[in-house]
């Protein structure tokens, strides 16, 4: 599985850093398996969301392998599977979830009109789906 596949400049979000691998959207659509009623634009801007989030986790580590003379995330010697380094494998798994917490989010504050706060229970999987302010 890679978000790569078949990226045309419509379909991708590319970031000034070149070091990271392109993301295409229809790909990351699939993967995640979205229905038609999660927009273009709502997938881009929680892609953005997310890329954006992972690239601040990963900026000192980027730095580090852009010191030793990587220029790109797949020139950086790892296991490969399936012919894909395991490394972009993880930034692309990293890109999806954060992409799909940021899906949520936008879809809880497009629902009530409001940020919600993050659900505690939830990330104990105890969470019945509803979509509700601790506040009210």
């Amino acid at each position: 599985m890679t978000l790569h596949t078949a990226v045309t400049p419509s379909s991708h979000y590319l970031d000034d850093d070149t070091f990271w691998p392109a993301i295409d959207v229809a790909e990351l659509r699939r993967v995640l398996t979205l229905s038609s009623t999660i927009s273009e634009a709502r997938l881009k801007v929680a892609m953005m969301g997310a890329t954006s989030k992972i690239h601040r986790l990963l900026a000192t580590w980027r730095f580090k392998l852009r010191q030793q003379g990587y220029r790109h995330l797949n020139d950086v010697p790892a296991p490969t599977v399936n012919n894909c380094s395991i490394l972009v494998t993880h930034y692309f798994n990293a890109i999806e979830t954060a992409t799909a917490s940021e899906l949520y989010q936008l879809v809880r504050v497009a629902e009530c009109g409001r940020p919600c706060p993050p659900d505690p229970f939830r990330e104990k999987s105890l969470s019945t789906g509803e979509a509700r302010h601790y506040d009210d």
